[in-house]
């Protein structure tokens, strides 16, 4: 698998090369249109930027990349908001927006889109970037370093498209290449991929970078399969061993059509290629708490697989889900050079449940409940208030809901007087100990759910009528003292 190895096409094409061509682009170019600084971009005297419109957005090619008569500007420790929904009307349609940032001219600071969208953007991929430079990295930004990209979705009015293009620059709808350090984080992919060439909807490359709490899919969304590639990432590499590179608490739902070109040869649902060089850090490349619904064929002639196309040595691969019954290719991964996969289970749908196969066990609890899995598995990391949490989405699959809030389980005031059983439990938990006075039920965002007066030494709480899922229960005794311990309703 030489072919594969990211790591010596990264370090091969890391010197950008930029080729005097005559070259006229399919599609007239934004950058050209927003020749100086509009309205819609303003700078405050810390050098932040608030964006409120699409010649706005269009600036931060100009400011970023260089570009207009401007000195680029990498926004290192600064932030870029948006401060409304971005909409470049029907007639973006007509149009190519650029990528903000190159190797030459990294974006390395923090793009906060405010949790708004972004309408009618055009990313036309070619073998020329729109700049006419020969080979480049693609996505609402090309190249970041160091940097942050979160809360933002591209909404279905967007294209993504793409024809052929060399494999050492990459191409994703939010990144094309997240470097060093990077996190792409909160985003939302409802816009339509089309093309034959490398890449992905999200991130085309995710290099010692994280990549959380993302879906591309729901109703309408499409994936016309390249030939290499991926809904999710392209590549998840972990090759210098300073960072994991992580790709968590992701989804993908929504159709895969590679009917149109017979000659897909590889294809991940949620990554491509997971690979890990070996390293003396012990870091790895992860996929974990995700997981990948087809709605339509997924095959490749080479490697497919709805998780991972190809999984090297020393990668994971933990806690993913897939729903294989809209597809007759059955595979969660297509290759597996040695790599870890485990805790993975298809899910069907039983009793109005999305109900895993086979079981998993999260730090001692096991579960049959794919909704269950994916906030158990939120609730046991050290900074859970990091993800989403999972709630039951209108296609009746987990989609996220708000971010988890940090409760933390904590001793009780006397550990040998008071407990609480059973746990997990179909229904009814009792708390044991001396001088009780309340227990409250909060779910995972920290909102009370139950709340039930003590009865001095036992407290009864009836939990028969709450969803399945991960609870707290905050115990009060008559001093005010309190302990929080997590409780798991089947």
């Amino acid at each position: 698998m030489k072919k594969y190895n990211c790591l010596l096409v990264t370090l091969f094409f890391m010197t950008t090369f930029s080729y005097a061509q005559e070259y006229e682009a399919p599609y007239p170019l934004w950058v050209d249109t927003v020749v100086s600084q509009p309205e819609g971009y303003r700078m405050d005297a810390e050098g932040n930027v608030e964006i409120s419109s699409s010649d706005g957005l269009v600036w931060l090619i100009s400011t970023v990349n260089g570009l207009n008569g401007c000195e680029p500007d990498d926004f290192d420790g600064r932030t870029v908001r948006l401060a409304s929904d971005i909409d470049f009307g029907e007639e973006g349609m007509n149009y190519c927006f650029s990528p903000i940032g190159t190797r030459k001219t990294p974006f390395q600071g923090t793009f906060d889109g405010g949790n708004h969208r972004i309408h009618h953007l055009h990313q036309r991929y070619s073998r020329y970037d729109t700049l006419g430079n020969y080979y480049f990295d693609m996505g609402v930004f090309g190249y970041i370093r160091h940097a942050a990209v979160k809360n933002v979705t591209l909404d279905s009015t967007c294209r993504l498209s793409s024809s052929c293009n060399d494999h050492g620059y990459y191409r994703g709808g939010i990144v094309g290449f997240a470097d060093s350090l990077s996190l792409v984080d909160n985003i939302d992919i409802r816009s339509r991929w089309i093309g034959h060439s490398y890449g992905s909807s999200l991130v085309g490359m995710n290099r010692n970078s994280t990549v959380r709490n993302c879906a591309c899919g729901g109703r309408g969304f499409e994936f016309a399969s390249p030939v290499e590639g991926s809904v999710l990432v392209d590549y998840n590499c972990c090759d210098e061993g300073f960072a994991d590179a992580v790709v968590e608490n992701c989804y993908f739902y929504g159709s895969v059509d590679w009917s149109y070109y017979y000659s897909t040869w590889y294809l991940g649902g949620l990554v491509h290629f997971n690979q890990t060089f070996p390293n003396k850090y012990g870091k790895r490349a992860i996929v974990r708490n995700c997981h990948s619904t087809p709605t339509y064929h997924f095959l490749a002639m080479v490697y497919y697989g709805t998780i991972a196309a190809i999984l090297s040595e020393g990668s994971s691969i933990r806690y993913c889900y897939t729903d294989f019954s809209k597809t007759n290719y059955k595979q969660m991964v297509g290759l597996n050079e040695g790599g870890e996969f485990r805790d993975c289970s298809e899910y069907i749908k039983m009793d109005g449940i999305d109900a895993l196969n086979t079981p998993v066990t999260i730090n001692d609890t096991t579960t049959d409940n794919l909704l269950d899995a994916l906030n158990l598995w939120i609730a046991e990391q050290e900074h859970p208030e990091l993800y989403r949490t999972w709630t039951i989405g209108n296609d009746s699959i987990p989609v996220f809901g708000d971010y988890y809030v940090g409760i933390h389980e904590n001793t009780a005031p006397n550990n040998d007087m008071v407990s609480l059983h059973p746990n997990p439990t179909n229904g009814l938990v009792t708390v044991f100990g001396e001088n009780l006075k309340q227990a409250e039920v909060l779910n995972m965002l920290g909102r009370q759910v139950l709340s039930v007066q003590g009865e001095s030494n036992e407290i009864k709480i009836n939990m028969a009528a709450l969803p399945a899922g991960v609870y707290f229960v905050t115990i009060t005794d008559e001093s005010g003292r309190q302990f929080t311990q997590k409780v798991v309703k089947q």
